[in-house]
Formats: structure tokens, sequence, C-alpha cells
């Protein structure tokens, strides 16, 4: 009975994904970890000890023809209870799956009081500019009193040390909300997706989820650009319209679209995105393709591909920003994040999937003797009072009387 069970799934699956993907990858569909969650939120008192989210992830060959140098990267949002910061760290992994976090997290930090991104920076958005020999970074910075998110933009030469795009005092400061009431994007732009492509449109191409107007949900919308700055929103910046908007009522994404994630395969560009119900009490990741640029999108009529477990597991319910990368062998990998309950007090961890469901991820390598590996984390329960989390340890990060007023000065390391 089983293996009939397992023939039906694999046939539904087969007959379900995208055709371009299904031809090229045979019994397709996302098949999650099954030692998921992958990556964990830090350490008491450091800068990611409260959630770990929002990550975008490549394969780096190290511009050079030697496998041994080959290494996924990634640029992760984190959040410190203790330090009051919502910053940019960064990590490496030989295979995806076990990851090793830079020393000198976080890589790129929120603004100083009075910047536009004062509050928090999430998000990222990294390529590397061949032609130029540099990194690029688009993110989402926040500040209560701007109002809404915007985007800014950072360049390094290795990866690790950025510096944001100078501007007095909205630096690094390059894509704001068009602030207009009735455009989608009127009030917030976010979870930036950008592409060099050299296309009539322009060099670049950022899809970004924009806020506001009529609908006052998450819509993805695009805008291009000649140099990574200076931005045009399509159809125009009068009059954006977003490109791939929620579903009709009913449809498992008719509460919002953000968090795009693309790749291009040939002339055809294929992006993840988060997608929920109307009153976003669950999420899941879903699947379109564009074969003009990224400006007409078909969305899967199997969506969503993603979506939560069932209550009681690490990612009850709800799957969050999707970030797709394939390795050299043309396995593509998808990571989210995600927690076991639908609760702010909760928090998110990374977890991975494979496209492949007959792929056999790369075994944790073996460790010498002697070596005592980091202990999986258990997520911290609320003390009995208040008074207990005066001492600052993880076991306090979800008591609101601690917290600094959000209008206080961030002190930095």
């Amino acid at each position: 009975m089983k293996r009939v069970f397992l023939a039906a799934l694999i046939t539904l699956l087969l007959l379900t994904v995208p055709a371009s993907i299904a031809l090229s990858t045979p019994n397709a569909g996302w098949n999650k970890y099954a030692s998921n969650p992958i990556m964990f939120y830090g350490p008491p008192a450091g800068w990611d000890d409260f959630s770990i989210y929002a990550a975008d992830v490549m394969f780096w060959d190290n511009n050079d023809s030697d496998p041994t140098n080959d290494r996924f990267y990634m640029w992760y949002s984190g959040t410190s209870y203790n330090m009051n910061g919502k910053d940019i760290g960064f990590a490496t992994s030989p295979d995806g799956i076990t990851w090793t976090k830079y020393t000198g997290n976080p890589v790129l930090r929120d603004g100083s009081f009075g910047y536009w991104d004062y509050e928090r920076i999430n998000a990222p958005s990294v390529l590397y500019d061949k032609e130029e020999g540099k990194w690029k970074m688009w993110y989402a910075g926040y500040a209560a009193y701007i109002g809404g998110f915007w985007i800014g933009y950072a360049t390094s030469t290795d990866a690790i040390n950025w510096q944001k795009y100078p501007g007095n005092e909205n630096t690094g400061l390059v894509f704001m909300s068009s602030d207009y009431a009735e455009n989608f994007d009127g009030y917030s732009v976010l979870s930036p997706e950008v592409l060099k492509m050299n296309s009539p449109h322009g060099k670049y191409h950022m899809w970004y989820a924009g806020n506001g107007g009529s609908i006052s949900s998450n819509q993805i919308g695009v805008a291009f650009s000649d140099d990574g700055i200076n931005w045009r929103r399509y159809p125009d910046d009068e009059s954006p319209q977003p490109v791939l908007p929620i579903g009709p009522p009913g449809a498992w994404d008719e509460g919002e679209t953000v968090s795009p994630a693309i790749i291009q395969e040939g002339n055809t560009l294929h992006m993840w995105y988060q997608g929920s119900n109307a009153d976003k009490s669950i999420t899941g990741i879903g699947h379109a393709t564009s074969t003009d640029g990224g400006i007409t999108w078909v969305k899967d009529p199997a969506n969503p591909l993603l979506v939560g477990a069932p209550l009681g597991e690490w990612d009850a319910e709800r799957v969050f920003y999707p970030t797709v990368a394939k390795d050299a062998n043309g396995q593509l990998y998808l990571w989210y994040h995600a927690r076991r309950r639908n609760m702010d007090t909760i928090p998110f961890k990374l977890g991975v999937a494979f496209w492949d469901i007959n792929f056999v991820p790369t075994a944790t390598p073996t460790f010498p003797a002697g070596f005592v590996p980091t202990a999986t984390p258990t997520d911290p329960s609320l003390p009995p009072d208040a008074e207990t989390c005066k001492q600052g340890t993880n076991a306090c990060v979800y008591m609101p009387v601690v917290q600094r007023p959000p209008n206080t000065p961030t002190p930095k390391p």
C-alpha cells in the first residue's frame, strides 16, 4: 500500500509542477530536508539572539574552475533583543545545509537615530557584478518616523565589508515608496530582488513588494535601472502597477504576494514568492514564470508548491521568504524561514528544501574524536514574571517591558 501511495504521489507531482522545470528535472517537487531547521538564532546577548529570517543565498564558484573553492554564500536578517538591533549577517556553507556564521557579524548595520533605516534593515538581495568586479546589495530599511519601508544599496569588494551608498541623512537610500496614496506601493517598498540582465528596459531589474492603494496588501512590482541606483517604476513613476498581484477572492494568495526570488533559465524567468490567505494566518510559497523580462507573469496552477507543516512542527502552517539557488550540478535548493507557532514571541529559524525528490543531500561531515558539536538550541519559554527578565538572558527575550523605547538611539558596538 505504501508503494502504491508513493507512486501515486510522484505521479501527481509530475503532473502539477511547471513543465519547463519538470522536463529538466525528472521526479521534481519541493522536498523538505528531514533534519530542518538548518540554522538557528545566535547565543544570548548576540546580534541575532532573537530571530534569523529573510535570507538571500547564492552559489559562488569563486570565479575559478577549482570546485574545492565552491561555496554557498548567505546574507541573512537577524534581530537582537538585548541590543535592540535588526541587522544583516553573512554565512557560508559547502553543501547548503551546514552553515558557518561569519565571526565578524553583522556585516551591515541599521542606521543611527534620525536615519531612514534606523530601526531595522533586512531582506538583502546580493549579486556579484563581474563587469565591475564588485559585490552589490539592495536591502529594505525602516524607521517609524518615516512611516514605511524603503530600499537601500551598498557595495563591497569581498562580500563581507559593505559600504552604504553615499548621501547625507539618507545614506544608502536609493528607492522610496511612490508616495501616492492610490498607488500599490504608495506606503512601503520592501523585499527587493535584483538581477543584472542588460535588457532594453535597463541593466538592472528589481522586483519588490509594494504596499498601499485601496487593497493595502503587499503586491509585487518591478523597476528598472541603468546603474542600480536610479530606478524607473513600471509602467511609469506616476502610476506604477503590480506585475504579480494578489489572487482573486478565495485564492491561496489573496492576502499578499511578497518576497520574490528569481532565477533565469534561458529566456524564462522563474519566480518563487510568498503568498497568504486573506487574514495572513496561513502562508505558502508559489511559483510563476515570465518570458518578457519579468513584466508579464503566469502563476503556476499547482500553487502553492511549498506549505507549512501540521501544528507542532517547527514550520507549522506558515513558510516565509524563499531564496533559490542552483549548485554546480544543477540541483535546485530553496531556503525559507518559519516558526512553530504564529506568534511574535516565537523565533524564526531557517530551513531548506530540494527540487528533486530523489536528491540525497551531502551528509554532515564526520567530526574528529573529542569534538562536541553545538547542541540544537531550545526555544526559550516565558519566565514567571517580568523581573526575571531584567537579567537580559535569552530566556527573557520576549518580555516587552524591558525593551527600550523605539525612538531611543541604538548604541553600536
